[in-house]
Order: structure tokens, then C-alpha cells, then sequence
């Protein structure tokens, strides 16, 4: 199994790495978007329940292709990181309690770094006490094991290891704390195995089932503390698909799509059997990397299991059915009917699919920054552009979209590392906004409007 990692890009040319990534990223939509828009089995742009499913269409799709996609392969968040780490001491009469100590705090500096790769430094600072209350003073248990690569003892005590840090209950922890980076995601399932599949269902009530995966993944991400797409959004960009402007896209930080895939047959005795398989993916829109993927859902002879046997454990039980002979988690789906064997099989999948998924997405590391919108009045567009270079200087600003230029009013978005105010202040104190006469005249959580005077 491949195991997403924290890659240096720098090895290779910035071009290559976008033209790589967006192939990657435009295949795996429009994929999807095949299944659903072109399909002769399932001709969904005359169905009316259509309307229910979200869209998401990159503007990636237009870009000529010369690339080819790697087979299916499972792709996933690590659940350990190698860190190397220094730790010092004061050199005391006691080498072995020195050596120690410098274990102690080369531990804790490791904990630090896997830290600062989920949460940036002004987030930290401001939340220093709950970090420090619920991970730091507590790295010992976040570290699996140790090994020391090397020590020297003069002025000080000085010991370096490479600790494994366990990512998850870190990550969790900062998730619970409101720390992470809120991700905004947006979410297309489509049906798979058109022809086969309507043996068990209308065209209309597929559509539906792929809508109802889609908002029980949605609800979980909500509940962690993550951001889904508008709707309305999604909609819009689905009838504008041909001839909606790039700046439609903004707002997108992670793409979840995946196919489904149901069948159903009898089982040994009376029953009907069904299974439902959901292949997941999770892509980083602003990189084009698969953060996740694999294949979700139940087996036929339920020995061999699409999930890890914690989830398994978790979610056999609501079926009804315990344990196999072998002490597997029985995650067959029965019913008297193939609808009703299908019924249980689709809310399994879809709620084993929203957990891992929340689990995967609290495991991709990204300092949080706020993305801050900008309203600017009054400057004239050669302005706008000195703007926009100085903003690119502000320390603390990891990013500056232009959005649209129209009737002397520029928006803009900041990728900030700091909250609106913050940013604000040091946009009133500054000499570029000074010399353009740029003023602040109101703040909200999430955008600044400035006019010249």
C-alpha cells in the first residue's frame, strides 16, 4: 500500500509540477464527470432529480492532457512520521540524568515540529496553553518509539533522535481544539456499473442514492469542524459547466469524488444479500495531490474486509450481525429483498466512508491560515496592481487571488496567517496604503473593505 508523504516539490521544476498535478487532478474529475453527464445508460441531464447531486467541475478539464493516470492504488495519511530532533541539557554530575533530560526535551521538540506542519506560529502562540496542556506536556505518549543517532557532551548535554510520532491523536486533538485548517470541501459521488445497477433501481432513485452518500459524508464533515461547499455553488457550477470563469472555483480547498458500485444476490438461505462499494478520493485542489484513496464498503463472503477491522468493529454491530467464525467483523448486508439487503449495504458505506474520510482529511497536514476577502474602492487599476505586489511582501500572506475588476472596485482574496483584524492594522499603518490614500472602512471575520479617499 503507498502511503501519502510530505514530498519536497522543490526537486522538481515548478512548471512540470503544475502540468503533472493538473493532469492528475483533470482526469480524476472528469472521470467522474463522465460517469455522470455522458453515460447512454443514464442520460441524467433529463432527469429531474438531477438537480439534487453537487457538481464540481474543475476548470482544469480543459487543459490538453498528454499524460496518463497510474492504476487504481491505495493512497492514504500516514499514521506515524519520522522526526529528527535535537534536545539539550545542562551538564550536571549526573552524565545518565543529564542524557535524559535531553531525551526528554529532543522528544518534545519532535512533537513540535509534527505540530507546526497542522497549525501556524501565530495560531500557536495564541493557543499556546491548550497545546501545551493537552500535547506537549503529555509528548511521551504521542511518541511510539525512539532511537538516538548521536550525543555529545561538553558545555552542554546534546542528544539527537528520530523519534516516530503518531500522527492521529495528535491531529485529533488539534481538530478538537478548533486548531486545524478549515478545510473547504466539496463532494461528487457517481453511480458505477450503470446497466447492472438498474436492475435494482430507477434512474431517479440512483441519482438520489449518490445525493445521499454525498450529505452523509457532508454532515460528518460539518461535525468535525470543517466547511462544505455551498450547494448553490456546486449547482451553479454544474449548468455553467462549458463557460463558467475560473473565479467560480475559488472557495475549494479539498475535492472528495468517488464511484459507487452496488449488486445484490441471494445468499444460502431465504435472504438477499447486497454490497455496496464506494472508490473514494481525495484531491488537494491548489496541488492536485491524492491525498486519499481507496475502496470503501462490503464483500460478498465478508472475510475479506475494504476497511480497517477498528471501523469494521465499529459499524458491524449495527448490522445486526457479530462476528465471523474467524472473528472477523461481519459486515455482510442481508435483506428480504434486494432493496432492502441494498438499503442497509448503502447506509454502511456511506457512513464508514464519511469517517474515514474525516479521519484522513484531520491527517493532511496544513498550517490553518484564514482566507480573508478584500473590497477596494476608488484606485485606479496601475494602483490595484502596486497593491497587489505589496500585499504579496505583508509578512504573514501565503497568497493574493485577483477575483474581478469592475466599476472601480477590486476584490481580491488573502490566504493570511492572522484573522481580518490583524491583517487590517497593518494595512492602515502601512506607507503603500498611506501613499494610495487607501483607507479601512469596515471589518468582518472574513473580509476588509478599503476606499481611497
Amino acid at each position: 500500500m503507498f502511503s501519502y508523504r510530505f514530498r519536497d516539490l522543490c526537486k522538481t521544476p515548478p512548471f512540470a509540477q503544475f502540468r503533472r498535478q493538473t493532469q492528475i487532478l483533470s482526469l480524476e474529475i472528469l472521470n467522474v464527470f463522465l460517469h455522470l453527464k455522458f453515460s447512454p445508460s443514464l442520460n441524467l441531464n433529463k432527469i429531474e432529480h438531477f438537480s439534487k447531486v453537487s457538481f464540481i467541475v474543475l476548470p482544469f478539464v480543459i487543459i490538453v492532457l498528454s499524460y496518463s493516470v497510474n492504476a487504481w492504488s491505495q493512497v492514504s495519511a500516514p499514521e506515524v512520521q519520522a522526526v529528527t530532533a535535537w534536545g539539550e541539557s545542562a551538564v550536571t554530575n549526573n552524565p545518565a540524568l543529564d542524557k535524559q533530560l535531553a531525551i526528554t526535551h529532543a522528544r518534545r521538540t519532535a512533537l513540535e515540529q509534527v505540530v507546526g506542519s497542522y497549525v501556524t506560529s501565530s495560531t500557536l502562540v495564541r493557543n499556546f496553553q491548550v497545546v501545551e496542556d493537552r500535547i506537549y506536556s503529555k509528548a511521551t505518549g504521542f511518541i511510539n518509539s525512539y532511537k538516538i543517532l548521536q550525543e555529545n557532551r561538553g558545555e552542554t548535554q546534546r542528544t539527537q533522535i528520530e523519534a516516530l510520532v503518531s500522527l492521529a491523536p495528535v491531529a485529533e486533538i488539534l481538530r478538537a481544539s478548533g486548531l486545524l485548517r478549515k478545510w473547504r470541501v466539496g463532494i461528487l459521488m457517481a453511480p458505477e456499473q450503470l446497466d447492472s445497477t438498474l436492475r435494482f433501481y430507477s434512474k431517479s432513485r440512483i441519482i438520489e442514492i449518490a445525493g445521499g452518500i454525498e450529505s452523509e459524508i457532508g454532515k460528518k464533515m460539518i461535525e468535525a469542524g470543517f466547511k462544505t461547499v455551498d450547494p448553490r455553488h456546486l449547482e451553479k457550477l454544474r449548468k455553467e459547466f462549458n463557460t463558467v470563469p475560473s473565479t467560480s472555483f475559488k472557495g475549494i480547498d479539498l475535492l472528495i469524488t468517488g464511484t459507487i458500485s452496488l449488486d445484490a444476490r441471494s445468499s444460502a438461505g431465504p435472504m438477499r444479500q447486497a454490497t455496496c462499494q464506494i472508490h473514494c478520493k481525495a484531491l488537494r485542489v491548489d496541488t492536485g495531490e491524492i491525498v486519499y484513496q481507496d475502496i470503501v464498503g462490503n464483500t460478498f463472503d465478508g472475510v475479506n474486509l475494504l476497511v480497517s477491522r477498528d471501523i469494521a468493529f465499529k459499524y458491524a454491530g449495527t448490522l445486526g450481525n457479530g462476528m465471523l467464525s474467524d472473528g472477523t467483523p461481519d459486515l455482510r448486508a442481508f435483506g428480504i429483498s434486494d432493496s432492502a439487503a441494498l438499503q442497509k449495504a448503502i447506509h454502511l458505506s456511506s457512513v464508514m466512508a464519511s469517517d474515514i474520510m474525516v479521519s484522513q482529511i484531520t491527517r493532511i497536514p496544513a498550517a490553518a491560515s484564514s482566507r480573508i476577502a478584500l473590497e477596494i474602492h476608488g484606485l485606479e487599476f496601475s494602483q490595484l496592481m502596486e497593491l497587489e505586489d505589496y500585499l504579496k511582501t505583508v509578512e504573514g500572506v501565503a497568497n493574493v487571488s485577483i477575483e474581478e475588476f469592475a466599476d472601480g472596485i477590486q476584490n481580491m482574496e488573502i490566504e493570511y496567517d492572522g484573522d481580518a483584524i490583524i491583517l487590517a492594522r497593518s494595512l492602515s499603518q502601512s506607507d503603500a496604503c498611506k501613499n494610495m490614500g487607501l483607507k479601512v472602512k469596515n471589518i468582518t471575520k472574513n473580509k476588509i473593505i478599503l476606499k481611497s479617499n
